[in-house]
Order: structure tokens, then C-alpha cells, then sequence
């Protein structure tokens, strides 16, 4: 079960599995993705080696590590604010990240799915940092910065997953 937007709640025994690229940490998400989304900010880019970074939302205690062992580091951004980072502590796979404190959400990184239909980003957000070369989805929703309200992304994830 995860929540959507606008209070509702999606009822959901999808179990998701993912894991690492030597195959040493292996890992099940309990419930779906609240959403999935493109992010072009420079931290996303550095940490991903890559033009943006595809992330999967979910919600804290869903992701059970079935093999292997996380390791965490934790960094101060720009802002001020505090993130970690979890990875692979044999390949160094980031699996995934969040707000120092946990704030209840996590992000997991699509490309550690297996399935990746569910790494299928429903918005490209930060794109005044996006490299030049790159043009979004006109089907995806396009936020200049961080998106001030998630519920269209999760909605709009919901339904392209067929969670509702």
C-alpha cells in the first residue's frame, strides 16, 4: 500500500526486486514506486556519471535487502541541507538516497530495478541546469527546479502503472 496524492491510498501487493552490478546486493520493494522522475541538478548528474539521473520515490520501510550490505555516506548540498547515499559495499552501486533526517521517502535508483518499466520517468525536473543538448518528453512534465507539488507526478505515475 502507498499513498497517492489528494489523501488516497493504492493497495498494491507488487513486490519489485533489484539490485547491484557485481549481483552481490540484491533488494525487494514491498510496495510500488510513488512515482518515478528525471533530475538534471548538477549533484544528480555528478552522482549518476551521466546527463541526469532517473529516480523511483518510495516510501521509507518499503525496500527489504534480500543479499549483500548497504554502505552509507552522508554530505551537506548547497543549500545547506543534509542528504545520504546508500551503495553496493562490494561494487559501490548507488542503490539509494535521501534527506538527513529521513523524512519518510527514499529514492531508489532506476536502473538498479529489474523491471525497468517502473523506472519510466513521469517528469524532467531542474531543467534550467539541463545540459544543452538534451530535450525533454513533450509527454513528461517539465519543472525549471524542484517540483513545489508532487501529487501530478504521483498521479500521473499511478495511472501510467495502473496502481489506481
Amino acid at each position: 500500500m502507498f499513498a497517492a496524492s489528494k489523501g488516497e491510498t493504492i493497495m498494491s501487493d507488487i513486490k519489485l526486486e533489484g539490485g547491484c552490478q557485481c549481483g552481490a546486493l540484491r533488494y525487494v520493494l514491498t510496495a510500488p514506486p510513488l512515482m518515478a522522475y528525471a533530475c538534471h541538478c548538477s549533484e544528480c548528474r555528478r552522482i549518476s556519471g551521466s546527463a541526469f539521473a532517473v529516480s523511483c520515490a518510495a516510501l521509507q520501510d518499503t525496500m527489504e535487502i534480500t543479499q549483500g550490505e548497504l554502505a552509507r555516506v552522508e554530505w551537506t548540498v548547497e543549500s545547506g541541507a543534509h542528504r545520504y547515499g546508500e551503495f553496493c559495499s562490494a561494487c559501490g552501486t548507488r542503490i539509494r538516497h535521501g534527506s538527513v533526517p529521513e523524512m519518510g521517502v527514499y529514492s531508489v535508483r532506476g536502473g538498479t530495478l529489474d523491471d525497468q518499466k517502473w523506472a519510466e520517468p513521469m517528469a524532467h525536473s531542474w531543467l534550467a541546469s539541463a545540459l544543452d543538448w538534451f530535450e525533454p518528453p513533450k509527454d513528461a512534465l517539465h519543472y525549471d527546479g524542484q517540483p513545489e507539488d508532487y501529487g501530478p507526478i504521483m498521479e500521473r505515475y499511478a495511472a501510467r502503472m495502473k496502481l489506481g
